[in-house]
C-alpha cells in the first residue's frame, strides 16, 4: 500500500477522476474531498496517512492550505476544469501509474467518489461543520473568524471509526 504521497498528487488524482466521470468540481469541494479521503483513509488503512499535510478549521470548513494556495485565482465556487487546473495534457491513466496505490486503495477512492463526489459544495461544507474534527477546532471562534488551527488526524480516525462502528451495528 502505498501511503505518505504528496498533496498536489492526490489533488490531481481527484480533478481527473472527476474531469474524466462529469463530475462538478470546484476549489471548496475539491477541498472537501481531499479531507473525506484522507478521514476514511485513516479508518479503512488502519490510521495510514495517504497525505501528510493536516487540513486547517477554516471558515467554510476543512482546508488544505497547498491546494487553497494553488488555486487562489479562482474563485471557491467556480467550476474547475483541465484548462484552469494546468491538467490538460495529464490523463487518469497518467496519474495513476505516478501514485501507484494498491487495487483497494483505488476501490476506497472510488467508494468515496460515488458518496461524496456526487454532493454539491455546499452540501459538503454543511457535512464538515455538523461533524466533530472541524468544530471543536472552531469552538470559540466567530461565525466568519479567521482560523490557522490544526485539525488533528486522531481526531478524525476516532471520529469516523466511531461513525463506521455505529454504522455497522445499527446493520446487525
Amino acid at each position: 500500500m502505498k501511503t505518505n504521497l504528496g498533496i498536489n498528487d492526490i489533488a490531481d488524482f481527484v480533478l481527473l477522476y472527476c474531469f474524466e466521470n462529469e463530475i462538478s468540481i470546484s476549489p471548496l469541494k475539491l477541498q472537501k474531498l481531499l479531507y473525506y479521503i484522507q478521514a476514511w483513509h485513516l479508518v479503512y488503512f488502519d490510521k495510514q496517512l495517504l497525505f501528510e499535510e493536516k487540513p486547517q478549521a477554516w471558515v467554510n470548513g476543512p482546508v488544505y492550505p497547498t491546494i487553497y494556495n494553488r488555486f487562489k485565482g479562482i474563485l471557491r465556487y467556480s467550476e474547475l476544469n483541465k484548462e484552469n487546473t494546468g491538467l490538460s495534457s495529464t490523463t487518469l491513466e497518467d496519474k495513476q501509474q505516478i501514485l501507484d496505490l494498491d487495487k483497494e486503495q483505488y476501490e476506497f477512492l472510488d467508494s468515496i467518489f460515488h458518496h461524496y463526489g456526487m454532493m454539491e459544495h455546499d452540501r459538503l461544507v454543511f457535512l464538515t461543520h455538523a461533524e466533530l474534527p472541524w468544530s471543536e477546532k472552531r469552538d470559540g471562534l466567530m461565525p466568519f473568524e479567521p482560523s490557522d488551527n490544526e485539525i488533528s488526524f486522531e481526531t478524525m480516525f476516532n471520529y469516523y471509526n466511531q461513525r463506521m462502528i455505529k454504522n455497522r451495528e445499527k446493520k446487525q
